[in-house]
Order: C-alpha cells, then sequence, then structure tokens
C-alpha cells in the first residue's frame, strides 16, 4: 500500500510477567458463570476446568489448574500461529491491539512484532447483561469494532461523580462507541463504555464497561496508545491461522488500493461501483451519494488520494476500515480520518458506510498523565 507510515513503539513484555490473576472462588465462580472456556483449550484442559467448576478441587488447587489452563491454552494459540480472526491488519512494528472476550472473561493485548503475539492475558467483566448493546441503561457491553480516544485518573472521576466513581478504580479509557456504524446504520445509542478499574480486589460485573483489576489498569497503560489502539470487543472471540487471515488480509487491502486509484482517476463509474446498493450516511443513501459524488469529481480535477496509517478490523462480518487520508485537488486540500465499513456481497466486497473526521490529536486528562508518567513517557 502506497504511503504507509511505520511507527516504532517499545519493547514487548512476556506474557509471563503478568500473573494479576483472581485468587477468591468468588472471582473464579464469576468467571465460569460467564462460560470461562477458551476457543483453543484442548480437550483435557475443558476436563480440568469441569472439575474446577465442580468444587471437587481446593482453592489452592483450583488455583493451579487455573493457571495451568491459562498456560496451556496461550502455548497452544502461539504454536499454532492463531490470532482473532478480526484482527486482520494493523502490522506496524510495536503496534497493539486490544481484544475482549465478553464469554471467557478475558482481556487480551496483542502486539505486533514480525508478527502477532499475545503480549498479555488479563481477567475481565463486562455488563451485567449478555448480548450487543443497542440502547442506553441496557446494562450490555458493545460488540464492535472501537478505539481508545481519551483516559482519566481515578481520582479525577471521582472529583466529577463522588463516591460513584470508587467502581472505576484507577482510572479509565474511553472507548469510541457507538461509533458512526453504530449511529448511523444499526441506529445504537447510549455512551460512557469505559475501559477501568475496580473499586477493591477483583472486577465485578459493570453496566456496560469493561472492569479490570486496578494492578491490570496499570499493566495496560503501558501498552496502549490513545487515537491508535483499536479495540475489538465480542461476545465470543473466534481464532483463525495466520496464513489464512493473511490471504484475507491481502484481499482487502487490494481492494482499497483498486478503490483508491478508481477514485483517483476520472472514471467516476468504476470508482462507484466499489459502493453497495444498500449504501448509508448520516446524509445519503446510495442513490444520492452517487448524484453527490458525481458532481463532486467533476468539479474536482488532479485529484490525489494518500492512505498513510491503515488498520483493517472485523467484528460481526463488517470490515472497518481506518486510515488517515490526504486529500488534494484542484479546488480542496484536507487531511483527516476516513472510515470505510465493507461487506462481503454477491459480487464482492462493497462499502455500506463511509466517514470522514478532521485529523485530531488525542491526549489524556493532565491527571492522568500524571498518575502514570512512566506509562505517559513510554506510550501516551
Amino acid at each position: 500500500m502506497r504511503g504507509l507510515l511505520f511507527r516504532k513503539r517499545g519493547k514487548p513484555r512476556s506474557i509471563l510477567s503478568n500473573h494479576n490473576f483472581p485468587y477468591s472462588a468468588s472471582a473464579y465462580n464469576a468467571c465460569f458463570n460467564r462460560h470461562l472456556a477458551l476457543s483453543t483449550t484442548p480437550k483435557s484442559s475443558i476436563i480440568f476446568l469441569n472439575l474446577i467448576h465442580m468444587n471437587i478441587l481446593s482453592s489452592s488447587g483450583k488455583l493451579l489448574i487455573f493457571l495451568a489452563v491459562l498456560f496451556l491454552s496461550i502455548f497452544t494459540l502461539h504454536a499454532g500461529e492463531l490470532r482473532p480472526s478480526g484482527l486482520i491488519f494493523n502490522d506496524y512494528h510495536g503496534s497493539t491491539v486490544v481484544v475482549v472476550d465478553k464469554s471467557a472473561c478475558r482481556l487480551m493485548v496483542y502486539k505486533f512484532q514480525e508478527s502477532w503475539k499475545m503480549d498479555q492475558v488479563f481477567p475481565c467483566t463486562t455488563g451485567k447483561v449478555e448480548g450487543d448493546k443497542f440502547r442506553e441503561g441496557d446494562f450490555k457491553t458493545p460488540i464492535g469494532i472501537y478505539w481508545l480516544n481519551q483516559a482519566w485518573a481515578g481520582w479525577e472521576l471521582a472529583q466529577y461523580y463522588g463516591n460513584e466513581a470508587n467502581v472505576y478504580g484507577t482510572g479509565a479509557f474511553e472507548v469510541s462507541y457507538p461509533n458512526y456504524y453504530d449511529q448511523v446504520v444499526e441506529r445504537k445509542d447510549g455512551n460512557g463504555i469505559w475501559i477501568h478499574g475496580t473499586i477493591k480486589g477483583n472486577p465485578i460485573p459493570t453496566r456496560g464497561c469493561v472492569s479490570v483489576s486496578n494492578n491490570n489498569f496499570l499493566e495496560l497503560t503501558r501498552s496502549v496508545e490513545l487515537g491508535d489502539t483499536p479495540v475489538i470487543i465480542e461476545e465470543k472471540v473466534t481464532f483463525s491461522p495466520s496464513e489464512e487471515i493473511d490471504r484475507e488480509q491481502q484481499i482487502l487491502l487490494g481492494t482499497i488500493e483498486s478503490w483508491r486509484q478508481a477514485w483517483e482517476e476520472d472514471v467516476a463509474e468504476n470508482y462507484l461501483s466499489y459502493y453497495s446498493d444498500n449504501f448509508l450516511t448520516e446524509k445519503w443513501n446510495a442513490s444520492t451519494w452517487r448524484e453527490h459524488k458525481l458532481n463532486v469529481n467533476s468539479q474536482n480535477e488532479r485529484r490525489r488520494i494518500l492512505i498513510n496509517d491503515l488498520s483493517v478490523l472485523k467484528s460481526k462480518n463488517i470490515y472497518h476500515i481506518r486510515f488517515v487520508q490526504t486529500y488534494t485537488s484542484s479546488t480542496l486540500n484536507d487531511v483527516g480520518f476516513k472510515h470505510l465499513f465493507l461487506v462481503k456481497e454477491q459480487d464482492g466486497l462493497k462499502i455500506v458506510s463511509e466517514n470522514w473526521t478532521p485529523l485530531k490529536q488525542f491526549s489524556a486528562s493532565p491527571a492522568f498523565q500524571y498518575a502514570y508518567k512512566e506509562a505517559a513517557q513510554n506510550s501516551m
């Protein structure tokens, strides 16, 4: 892809150094009540998990089995070079992607070096009610592709919310729910979905947020970058061989480049062929979009479109593509974030919605930067 920017970040941390897992019986029961079963866990490990759930083993025995199963599951993931099926492309050295598996009560951090590897995994809790979020106050955690846009320290939240902020623990990251597709196509509402700490000890079910222990939240601050770290939230994360995803990646990258070239060239019909008959934005449907683009393209000559910082992720069979778009022409020049939403139709990949927003710099609150100075220096 022409014009892609490659970024450098800090050294990866070992998974084995992150061992802040819940030790209480109530925490285990909460996780097992949410169907704690890793999709890559061997059958023998599932038997061990069942022993834990039947309360046959002592608490210390449960802990040992839990850690053994976790290690075996991580080993299986790495040995088979599997990765989350929705992690199509964000292949920049040192980049990270947060993946939340609601049914398994786990938050995973994947890091790209030469390939994608699970760098960290933390127990987590999500909304009290299962399923995808559609309405404010439904106590559900949304499913989809989001980004970390803001961060606050725990004591800063306490100033705003008083004692109610205790549930957020040591701090919080804002997740960009609802995204454009959520709002325009799926007509979702609500807001205030965060990844945050907990009141004390182990996280508890939330009103829709993702919660981890305070220690694990601190670890997370060292791994993510506001505005640049995507978050994939699934009811149940599926995994695919990297080779299979790489083939899918090449198809997507080829489609994006062909779309870019068609837009740059003065062949409107070719460009519009990449759009679905079900295309929808806040302003246009497929018919009015066609009229709009024919009019705009006839006025803007010598178009040049550059794509940088491309990310391709997938959830619910929808490809969420984000990049920095630099557009220059005879009458208009701008730079901003472009979001494309693609689905597979009978005649190939089609754009069902898109959005452009001005480029902006994301930064944590001053209080958060002060509270997490080391994290801010390394990644924020």
